[in-house]
């Protein structure tokens, strides 16, 4: 049976409770409140709003579920720190739960990946190379000396990751890359511990962060993105043989 007009107009109607929730984030967006604030009360809010109680309550368990707000029994509610908000593993078993293909989360990760190129090759500066460098070289002295220490490789290749996501110089943008690197984590440690740096693929794990690195530096995004397949590659060779 289709929807009527008003019906529609009537479903995208906020209630009381999403009035709450949408103040308060207005709030946060427009820099009225930054983190460590308290919040208005909860009568402050009823009055403001003109709503009630049990809306508001409603409001900020939502809102402190997802780590926006913190309440502080007998003192308050305040805005949290930004450092301690992550969704990386409710997203993550999301994606598991719904049943997400693999090639789907190729996709995810190949769009991430170039566009953190793009801003990369824009933004990056020289210190920013000089710590993917270093990186590169720990990375490399690893392959070559211990090539089985599956930990030590996931962790520098973790820390490439983030120096690169700090190539981007957008908050907003590397947050979401970090995220996307913490959903793909456990897959990466998987083909290292399954031996993904013996044989053949210890060059190409190297070179395509060396290609990377060398986009970066002549700011040349072609290449960037060439890095990003290079990269990919080896990702979806190991992940699909998890699968076997």
């Amino acid at each position: 049976m289709n929807r009527t007009a008003c019906e529609d107009m009537e479903y995208l109607t906020p209630t009381a409770v999403d009035r709450v929730s949408n103040y308060i984030k207005n709030m946060i967006i427009f820099k009225e409140l930054k983190p460590g604030d308290r919040i208005p009360t909860e009568v402050e809010l009823c009055r403001i709003l003109n709503v009630g109680r049990g809306s508001v309550r409603e409001a900020l368990k939502i809102l402190e579920a997802t780590h926006l707000i913190q309440i502080r029994r007998g003192d308050g509610t305040y805005i949290c720190n930004p450092d301690d908000i992550s969704f990386a593993n409710a997203l993550l078993f999301k994606m598991i739960l719904t049943n997400t293909s693999m090639d789907e989360m190729v996709e995810f990760r190949e769009q991430i990946e170039i566009s953190a190129v793009h801003l990369a090759v824009a933004h990056v500066q020289p210190e920013d190379l000089l710590l993917l460098k270093e990186n590169i070289s720990l990375f490399t002295a690893c392959i070559e000396n211990s090539p089985s220490d599956y930990a030590q490789l996931h962790k520098l290749d973790m820390g490439f990751h983030r120096l690169f996501a700090a190539c981007m110089k957008n908050k907003l943008m590397e947050e979401i890359y970090l995220l996307a690197m913490d959903i793909f984590s456990p897959t990466i440690l998987n083909n290292f511990e399954t031996g993904q740096v013996l044989g053949a693929d210890a060059q190409t794990t190297l070179i395509s962060h060396k290609t990377i690195v060398q986009a970066l530096e002549t700011r040349d995004i072609h290449l960037g993105v060439h890095g990003v397949w290079q990269m990919l590659d080896i990702w979806k060779r190991w992940a699909n043989k998890k699968k076997e």
